[in-house]
């Protein structure tokens, strides 16, 4: 049949006429243009610390399928909205208020330290070197005698005093708060 009606024709357009009937009788292959991949983000405050996203309350661009199928359902973060950015910004205010609380607290025991400025302490001793070294406790013991505050043990930077003389320890009251004072090592 197909012969029947190519016979009329000239071997030229036979040949044009083929590859079309050739197809016909296979399965056609659709192409379709895939437009670009476009990546959808969202934007998350997070609850949590999440390691390479970021920090607690912090506003985060993520994709949506991280957060919808990690983040949000194990409560790492929560999406944006008005009533989440007002809790956010009260912690934050919060938080501002008791860190500086905390640096003025740093600050009223740096000055009751360079009030006394200089503590006292009494080893058994030779002429020159202590019978055992001077401890943190009985730095603590001193300072809280004489001035009423606690210290913790890592807040100071002491040197070894295991001799007779005077010493400068440093207390590291708050990041940016530091009191010196000098701590006279006696005879007993």
């Amino acid at each position: 049949m197909e012969r029947a009606a190519l016979k009329g024709t000239s071997a030229a357009s036979r040949a044009a006429v083929r590859p079309r009937q050739a197809l016909a009788g296979r399965q056609r292959l659709n192409v379709v243009a895939m437009a670009k991949k476009v990546t959808k983000k969202v934007e998350v405050v997070l609850s949590k610390d999440v390691a390479n996203v970021g920090t607690v309350g912090e506003v985060k661009k993520v994709t949506l399928g991280h957060a919808k199928n990690f983040l949000i359902p194990n409560g790492l973060a929560e999406p944006v909205t008005e009533q989440v950015m007002s809790k956010i910004k009260a912690e934050q205010e919060r938080a501002a208020a008791a860190k500086e609380a905390e640096k003025e607290n740093a600050n009223k025991i740096k000055t009751a330290l360079n009030m006394v400025k200089n503590f006292n302490i009494k080893k058994e001793a030779n002429d020159e070197n202590t019978y055992g070294s001077v401890t943190f406790g009985e730095v603590f013991e001193v300072v809280k005698k004489q001035t009423g505050i606690e210290l913790s043990q890592d807040s100071l930077d002491m040197p070894a005093m295991k001799e007779l003389g005077t010493f400068t320890v440093t207390a590291n009251l708050h990041k940016e708060v530091q009191a010196e004072f000098t701590i006279t090592v006696q005879k007993a």
